[in-house]
């Protein structure tokens, strides 16, 4: 779980411009009653996540803060305690703000690119993604394309997985996406993965920084407002309108 929020939050900074080699994080811990010797070592291990998660990514803590005993009075009489939960933030230098980049999609006949390792994880009530061993070089490859001008939108894989990742960048943008049918598990997470748009004239460079490293060309920018995926086809508008009304999913 530490390592997956550890990831969430580098790979947000990352894909607005951030320098990957430049980002420091905080931490903000919200558990039960550390006397409880199995909340106490539940929190022992999220600590040592945080510890071998930034030497991972060379990420130094700043700062953080910590609130605990979080529990309540259950109906049943007993002192129940909160889903442990930890919040990372990420803070990173943009050295030319006119380089940072937004979500939205921007032309039609663009190509839109998978980058990092789609490894889907084994699905159980349990299961937490792993973060791929090449993930740091990922997002050293991604950086460097961005401040080379070759990355037109990015947006991160994170919560509803690619599917939701490639709704949200249609609404931004206004415009459609085709995405090819072969992939599984639309609606998996994962860690250190992104969708990057990329104007065919700049994909060859783009390919360049990849060399070796996970990527997959997954689809194309339409100017037709439908979000394709395989056979299922939605109207951006309809995405839109489930977005801004989420209660009536």
């Amino acid at each position: 779980m530490t390592w997956s929020v550890m990831d969430e939050a580098i790979r947000n900074a990352v894909a607005v411009g951030a320098d990957p080699d430049r980002i420091a994080v905080l931490d903000n811990f919200c558990w039960g009653d550390p006397l409880r010797p199995e909340t106490m070592g539940s929190l022992v291990e999220a600590c040592r996540g945080c510890h071998d998660a930034a030497l991972f990514y060379g990420t130094p803590f700043i700062s953080g803060k910590d609130s605990l005993n979080n529990e309540y009075l259950g109906a049943d009489g007993l002192r129940h305690a909160i889903p442990p939960t930890l919040l990372i933030s990420a803070i990173g230098i943009i050295h030319d703000v006119n380089q940072a980049i937004t979500m939205d999609l921007k032309e039609a006949g663009n190509a839109v690119y998978l980058v990092g390792s789609y490894q889907l994880p084994v699905i159980s009530d349990q299961s937490v993604p792993d973060v791929p061993k090449e993930t740091p070089q990922v997002y050293r490859a991604l950086h460097q394309a961005i401040t080379s001008g070759l990355i037109r939108s990015a947006h991160d894989l994170s919560e509803g997985g690619l599917a939701v990742t490639a709704a949200e960048m249609c609404i931004g943008g206004r415009l459609g996406m085709n995405v090819v049918p072969t992939l599984v598990g639309m609606f998996t997470e994962v860690n250190g993965c992104l969708l990057v748009e990329v104007s065919p004239s700049n994909a060859v460079a783009f390919e360049s920084h990849f060399v070796n490293l996970p990527f997959q060309k997954i689809g194309v920018v339409t100017s037709n407002p439908i979000l394709k995926l395989g056979e299922q086809e939605i109207p951006v508008e309809d995405l839109v309108h489930a977005f801004n009304s989420p209660s009536h999913l």
